[in-house]
């Protein structure tokens, strides 16, 4: 690092030269920055390449409906029975949930192929 020389008392060149050495990043210290963000970058990429293929793949798979789990015996405890339907309540709420998600999905990567977002792998 060039250093710079200014004439006057030490204690007051010493303050200067302090105040401007922690102004800027050095060379170091910055290389070591761009690594990181280059690492994060690639692994951002990488993750988006394997979401783009897990929709690609989601897309391709047959949508075949669950078929509806048996009730319960109308003589089983109340208390079985009402932890039956929460569960069931529950399971078709998390379903909705998914296939609103995967949706979302599917819009994002329609807009980004008709707008053509640069660096799409694929």
């Amino acid at each position: 690092m060039m250093r710079l020389r200014v004439p006057g008392p030490s204690r007051l060149r010493r303050a200067l030269l302090s105040r401007l050495d922690s102004r800027y990043v050095t060379k170091p210290d910055h290389r070591q920055d761009l690594k990181d963000a280059l690492w994060e970058v690639q692994m951002l990429r990488r993750e988006v390449v394997a979401l783009r293929d897990e929709v690609d793949r989601l897309r391709r798979a047959p949508a075949t409906p669950a078929k509806p789990p048996a009730a319960p015996k109308a003589t089983a405890d109340p208390k079985a029975a009402e932890a039956h339907r929460l569960a069931t309540e529950t399971a078709q709420a998390v379903d909705t949930l998914l296939q609103s998600e995967m949706r979302i999905w599917q819009a994002i990567d329609d807009l980004s192929a008709r707008v053509g977002a640069p660096g799409r792998a694929g």
